[in-house]
Parts: C-alpha cells; sequence; structure tokens
C-alpha cells in the first residue's frame, strides 16, 4: 500500500475540517473528531521512521515525499516532519479549549485548514506558490477573528488588506531573485530584490509601522482564536522565509541585510515593549507584546553567523505554551468581566479567580522572560550575542524586554489590590477544578522548559537539515 506524505498531511485535515462542519452543532463530537486526528497526525510525524515505510503486522505502508496537486508538486520530506509535528501537536492543543464559552463553531475547521495551508507552504513546488497558500490562510481566518462582532471592524480590514498586499511583493521578489543568481555582485538589481523581499515579509510579519492591526483586531477577537493566529502564521512564515536563506547565497553571505534584520527586530522589541508597558486593556496588551516576539525572532535572525536560527526555532514551542496560556486564561476570565476587561476591571480579581489570575500573569511573565520559566534561556543567549555584536543592541533589546515586566508588575498590582466596594479580608473563590487544572498543568511545564531547557528544546532544529545551505 502506497500513501504520501502530503495527502496524510495536507488532504487528510483538510477532509476532516469538512467532517467538523458537518458536525458544528453537536459540539462534542466534533471536538473528539478533531482533536483525535490533529494529535494522531502529530504523534505520527513524530514518530514515523525516516524510511517512510510503517509494518503494521502483515500490511506494509510505503510513504512517498511527494504529491501532484492541480499541475503542482509538494513535496515534505523526512526532514521537514518534526514542523509538521509542531504544527498539528499545537494545532491540538488548542483545539482542547475550543469548548469554552464564545469560541466560534468556525475554528476547529478553520485552524484544521490553516494548518493543513500553512504545511502545504513548507514543500510546494515551485515554493513561491507558498505565499499563495498563506494567502489562503489569511483569507479563511477572517470569520473566526471577526465573531462575535457583527460586523467587520476596521482592524479586520486592515489584516486583510496588509496581508494580501504582502503577497505581491513576495511573488515579485522570487520573480526578480530569479536571474540574480547569474548576475554580478555590484547589479543594482540585487540591492532591488532585497528590498522588495524585505517590503514583503515585513508587512506579513506586522513589522513597524505596519503593525497597526494586530493591537486592534487582538482587542476586538476570542482570545483563544487570536492567540492561536498570531501563533502559527508567523511561525509559518518564518520557516517559509528559510527558504530564500537556504536558495539564495548573497542574501546568506550579505552583513548589510543581517544587519538591517538585526536593527529592525530591536526596534520592534523596543516598540512593542514600551507600548505593552503603558496599556490599559489586556488584549491589546497581548497584542503589542506579539510585536516584541517579533522582534527577537528577527533578532535571532540577524544573528544566523552566531547559530541564531536555531535559537528562533526553539522559540517556537515556548512560544506556542505562553500564547495558549494567555488565551485560555483571558478566555476565562471574559465569562466573568465581559469581552473589554481592563485593569481597572480586573481589580481583586485574585480574590475571586486566584488561579485564573495566576494563570495570566505567568503567562506574561513567561512571554517576557521571567527566570525559571521556558523562555529565559532562549532569550538570555540571543541578548548575550546582540550584546556581543553591539552594546547599543543588548541595552535597547533589554530596555524593551523590560516594558512586558512592567506591564506584568502592574497586572499583578491590579489583581490583587482590591475594589473599593470589597472587603480586604474577604477571599471568595469562584473557581471549578476542571477551570484551572489546565492552568496547573501548562504552569509545571511552563518551569520544566525553564530548568531543563536541554532536553525540550532541540528537535525543532532538525528542521534546518532540510535547508543544507544554513546548518
Amino acid at each position: 500500500m502506497t500513501l504520501s506524505t502530503p495527502l496524510i498531511w495536507v488532504i487528510v485535515p483538510m477532509v476532516v475540517a469538512v467532517v467538523c462542519t458537518l458536525t458544528a452543532e453537536r459540539r462534542q463530537l466534533s471536538l473528539i473528531i478533531a482533536c483525535v486526528f490533529t494529535f494522531g497526525l502529530a504523534l505520527l510525524a513524530a514518530y514515523l521512521p525516516q524510511e517512510l515505510i510503517l509494518s503494521l503486522g502483515p500490511l506494509t505502508i510505503s510513504i512517498e515525499e511527494s504529491l501532484n496537486f492541480f499541475g503542482r508538486k509538494i513535496t515534505l520530506v523526512s526532514a521537514m516532519l518534526p514542523m509538521v509535528a509542531f504544527l498539528y501537536g499545537t494545532t491540538g492543543l488548542w483545539l482542547l479549549s475550543s469548548n469554552l464559552q464564545s469560541v466560534p463553531k468556525s475554528f476547529r475547521p478553520t485552524s484544521l485548514i490553516i494548518t493543513a495551508a500553512l504545511t502545504a507552504a513548507l514543500g510546494v513546488e515551485p515554493f513561491l506558490y507558498a505565499a499563495l497558500l498563506i494567502e489562503t490562510a489569511v483569507l479563511v481566518s477572517v470569520p473566526m477573528i471577526t465573531f462575535p462582532v457583527k460586523s467587520e471592524h476596521s482592524g479586520v480590514l486592515r489584516y486583510l488588506g496588509l496581508m494580501t498586499i504582502a503577497m505581491p511583493f513576495i511573488l515579485i521578489a522570487g520573480w526578480l531573485l530569479t536571474g540574480v543568481v547569474t548576475l554580478p555582485p555590484e547589479s543594482p538589481l540585487i540591492g532591488q530584490s532585497a528590498v522588495v523581499l524585505g517590503l514583503g515579509f515585513a508587512i506579513w510579519l506586522a513589522v513597524f509601522p505596519f503593525h497597526s492591526w494586530v493591537p486592534m483586531v487582538s482587542e476586538h477577537s476570542h482570545p483563544t482564536v487570536f492567540s492561536f493566529l498570531l501563533f502559527i502564521l508567523p511561525t509559518g512564515i518564518l520557516v517559509f522565509g528559510l527558504n530564500f536563506l537556504n536558495r539564495y547565497g548573497f542574501l546568506r553571505t550579505s552583513e548589510a541585510i543581517f544587519n538591517i534584520i538585526r536593527l529592525t527586530g530591536v526596534m520592534m522589541i523596543v516598540f512593542g515593549g514600551v507600548s505593552t508597558a503603558v496599556q490599559e486593556e489586556l488584549k491589546r496588551a497581548f497584542g503589542f507584546s506579539i510585536l516584541v516576539e517579533t522582534g527577537y525572532s528577527l533578532l535571532a535572525i540577524g544573528l544566523a553567523a552566531s547559530g541564531g536560527l536555531h535559537w528562533m526555532l526553539m522559540m517556537f514551542p515556548v512560544r506556542a505554551l505562553g500564547y495558549w496560556l494567555w488565551g485560555y486564561t483571558l478566555a476565562r476570565l471574559e465569562t466573568h468581566y465581559g469581552a473589554s476587561i481592563g485593569l481597572g476591571t480586573i481589580q481583586g480579581a485574585a480574590r475571586r479567580t486566584p488561579w485564573l489570575s495566576s494563570g495570566l500573569i505567568l503567562a506574561q511573565l513567561s512571554i517576557a522572560g521571567l527566570p525559571l520559566l521556558a523562555s529565559f534561556p532562549i532569550k538570555i543567549v540571543l541578548l548575550s550575542q546582540a550584546a556581543s555584536e553591539s552594546i547599543s543592541l543588548g541595552v535597547w533589546s533589554l530596555f524593551g524586554s523590560l516594558g512586558l515586566f512592567l506591564f506584568s508588575i502592574r497586572l499583578l498590582l491590579s489583581f490583587y489590590h482590591p475594589s473599593e466596594n470589597e472587603n480586604d479580608q474577604i477571599w471568595h473563590v469562584q473557581e471549578k477544578l476542571p477551570h484551572y487544572a489546565p492552568i496547573i498543568i501548562m504552569m509545571v511545564v511552563l518551569m520544566a522548559f525553564g530548568l531543563f531547557p536541554g532536553k525540550f528544546f532541540t528537535g525543532l532544529i532538525d528542521i534546518l537539515t532540510a535547508f543544507p545551505h544554513l546548518q
């Protein structure tokens, strides 16, 4: 029996998405179907033998790496399967929390389609068709981020407009780059290609000044939906970007390009950190925190010569855990305080929902890089490498990170400071074990990642073998 990797990890999820759509009214059944298939695909990708042959008793299944699809070829090599396993594993994690109140019914099928599209983008040939697949993921995400808002707000329109504008920049850059290999190094076309490509990725990754939609969409969307979308899309885009570094030598060897990427990353860290520190609304604060994470990814790419690509990949699982915990806890808090949650609204919340309050603070501190939590080992290395390149880069990066800590302190004070009409001595806990058990589990996981980074962080680095010029 012969199958193919694209058939398993691209076509099958889309079929499951259709099934989830048909069973949307039966939420428990839809949840079981989505989670079983998603985690099953993640485990299969993680443990599939490198020779791509499965033996199940008398049945032997041979799995090919390519599939012709509508005149194009999708190839998922075995080296890329750790990333595929990671994408489906994190999607399954978010699906587990999709049964929360007010999560749109469209979230389950849409999340599966987005993950399938990004998986196909990792191996489509010609590789520039990945831009079209990423645009597909953007288009199908629009309905779920407009829920429960009755009409499309300006943030969604900016999101859709900017992400769509980015696609032709990437396609034009790819067209220009086809002739760059044969040109002399002093050709102006090389610089023009790099500028167009950089603009495309800057818009995709919401780099300043193309960031305005992020806090706007964050403010109006469901926390579960937005935290998933702003994790999965940048992750797929960053891995797709490795294709360009792998294929075009002038990009890998240009010191000026990496200097610009480093400076842009530091600018994003500072801008996002300062903006987060002064926010009053929690969902907008998370949107600006995401800009800081984008900055760290760009800083890691800019430090590629010092192993930065390894650190960029190692940040993905840490980021997934922090974003998920943030989305889950804030979604639970919304059931208590309504969709618009500010620092004033949650005063004294720790006296009623101590576990939810602690979970949200821990998520924010994990994203900020608090020692003993998951992102600390990675961020301290990046800060050290940045300082070794330039003291000013390290200092400014640290300054931007401190903005996240400042907001975390403000959040902590709001949670534990009682409102004016509350008695200081009364603690009336309104939480149930099923509500806060996932928070306790995630707290333990985040601490384990921080204490034993070598045990958890190295798996995704293996995907660099799919990009031989980047090792």
